[in-house]
């Protein structure tokens, strides 16, 4: 049987570690790590070494991970570093008990870092990398058995997952949980210092659509941030068609194995179903790969697909071949190879008035450029497009 990890025990860990790491900041005097009144039995000189040593760590974590697009890599280390500090004995490569029927010290990161980590972020302002409630279910844990497996990783997330397989062995070599609780509170205070700051939407004023074009185009353009920034403007301009509750817009490389595509609109007479589905591309899109997306979409009872197709390498698709897909598949395919289009086609479907439907528009991209973890700049770089332009002064 398996390893359980005490919740209880794990989230009083996490909120000393939390309380720990705001003393260093205010530059008391050193604090000894303690857990359920029981001191640590590491010297405060090994304890000063532990901790800067694990802060450096988890700042290079940190760093390749934010550059390689492997943010879920960072909640993985917390959570390993919680079960440690709870349980010298748990065996941390062993990831998913049902796939290790015969170790006993197997645990369930997912549960462990979904049950105690994810609902504690929020409040002790702690940064896992990712905001999502789910964050282990994602590549490359979504497919592995046991950690370091031969599960593929992406290519430029390859250097933040050896690191991760690197500090993950270090940590199993604690024979006790002091070490482990002193990395905690490195990790934390790292992490509680790169919290996103996130610049607040300005008022934008009179937004016409040759503007709202103009802005996308030039946030797009800046960079890409593994198609974040492209996939957060098509689930703002559907907020504001159809409203954010009927739309849903998964994470970056998480599996969807329950929506049709990056972004969902549920239909507006039953919002258990789908109504349309689009999926956002900034490379360029074959007509194989679009028939593959209407083949998922005729699969899940999806009839009306977009396929934002908006690289400036993108081919012409021949209409032929999307036709046909109606009658083969019974699903009408929009492809989307310009921004101004799919504006244009929002404003046709909304029953808001146009400045309505642009002004709600910016801030619901904004909302969706945080909820899509974009970068602190894409959201500054939005806001500073978008914001009302100034006042004319009267003087000649």
């Amino acid at each position: 049987m398996a390893i359980r990890i005490d919740k209880v025990q794990a989230e009083a860990l996490l909120r000393d570690a939390v309380n720990e790491a705001e003393l260093r900041m205010g530059g008391g005097s050193t604090p000894v790590f303690v857990r359920q009144g029981v001191p640590s039995t590491l010297p405060t000189v090994e304890q000063e070494r532990v901790f800067s040593e694990w802060v450096a760590k988890i700042e290079q974590l940190s760093r390749l991970c934010e550059t390689g697009g492997a943010k879920t890599h960072i909640a993985f280390v917390g959570t390993a570093i919680v079960a440690k500090a709870v349980c010298p004995v748990v065996d941390l490569m062993a990831i998913k008990p049902h796939h290790a029927p015969g170790n006993p010290y197997a645990f369930s990161a997912r549960s462990l870092c979904h049950g105690v980590l994810v609902p504690l972020a929020s409040e002790l302002g702690l940064h896992l990398g990712t905001t999502g409630r789910e964050p282990l279910n994602n590549q490359p844990y979504f497919r592995m058995t046991s950690l370091g497996d031969r599960t593929p990783v992406r290519k430029t997330a390859r250097p933040a997952f050896a690191y991760t397989l690197s500090l993950v062995k270090e940590l199993s070599e604690f024979d006790t949980t002091d070490k482990a609780r002193v990395a905690l509170v490195a990790y934390v205070s790292v992490r509680r210092m790169r919290q996103p700051q996130y610049v607040d939407q300005q008022p934008a004023g009179r937004m016409d659509s040759g503007r709202l074009v103009d802005a996308i185009c030039a946030l797009v353009g800046d960079e890409s941030e593994h198609g974040r920034r492209a996939q957060a403007v098509v689930a703002g301009l559907m907020d504001a068609f159809a409203g954010s509750d009927r739309v849903d817009s998964g994470r970056i490389n998480d599996p969807s194995r329950n929506h049709p595509g990056d972004v969902c609109v549920r239909d507006v007479n039953d919002l258990s179903a789908w109504g349309k589905a689009f999926e956002v591309r900034d490379k360029p899109v074959s007509v194989a790969d679009i028939r593959l997306f209407a083949q998922k979409c005729a699969d899940m009872g999806v009839h009306k697909a977009g396929v934002v197709a908006v690289s400036d390498r993108q081919a012409a698709v021949g209409r032929n071949a999307i036709a046909s897909m109606v009658d083969t598949l019974g699903v009408e395919v929009t492809v989307f190879t310009a921004w101004r289009s799919l504006v244009d086609q929002v404003l046709l479907w909304s029953e808001d008035s146009p400045p309505t439907v642009l002004s709600n528009a910016v801030g619901r991209i904004h909302a969706r450029l945080i909820a899509l973890e974009a970068s602190e700049d894409a959201v500054s770089l939005w806001v500073e497009l978008t914001r009302s332009p100034p006042a004319a002064s009267g003087l000649l």
